[in-house]
């Protein structure tokens, strides 16, 4: 049904409740499965020169982001799923703001779904912070499945 799936997962506990849905898609064969994590631009690089390093904005270092890319794509990729194939996986670490860069990647792969978490936050907090997920939702090119954190 999907040739290219975009799981996009931002490193906290609720990447788990991500990955356990797309497990849940019992994806195919011959299916691409792009996934994407997005750093933060460090508030002090505007303007700064893209050919200087990065800016150490996060808990990882890159080479951990993609290590743990690859330790996610290894559960959709369980022989205890049912799955006697290897899935085309690919890495993508960039750094902006998380919606543009989702919706950006899944124009460049032609992604036919984007899978991706909710924060679950409301009123103020939701105003303050945005939504990725609502915005994604808004602009993006394709199917989008948005989980839900669970409910306390």
């Amino acid at each position: 049904m999907f040739d290219v799936v975009l799981i996009a997962l931002d490193c906290t506990p609720f990447d788990q409740e991500v990955m356990v849905a797309a497990q849940q898609l019992r994806l195919e064969e011959d299916v691409t499965v792009v996934f994407v994590h997005v750093l933060p631009y460090a508030e002090d690089t505007a303007g700064q020169d893209v050919s200087r390093p990065l800016p150490p904005t996060h808990d990882f270092p890159h080479g951990q982001l993609e290590q743990y890319l690859r330790s996610c794509a290894d559960q959709l990729a369980d022989p205890a799923l049912g799955q006697n194939f290897r899935l085309d996986t690919l890495f993508e670490i960039v750094q902006g703001d998380a919606e543009t860069e989702i919706i950006r990647l899944a124009n460049i792969h032609q992604a036919d779904l984007i899978l991706l978490g909710s924060r679950g936050l409301t009123g103020v907090n939701r105003i303050l912070a945005g939504s990725v997920s609502s915005q994604v939702v808004a602009d993006a090119p394709c199917t989008v499945m948005v989980v839900k954190p669970p409910q306390d």
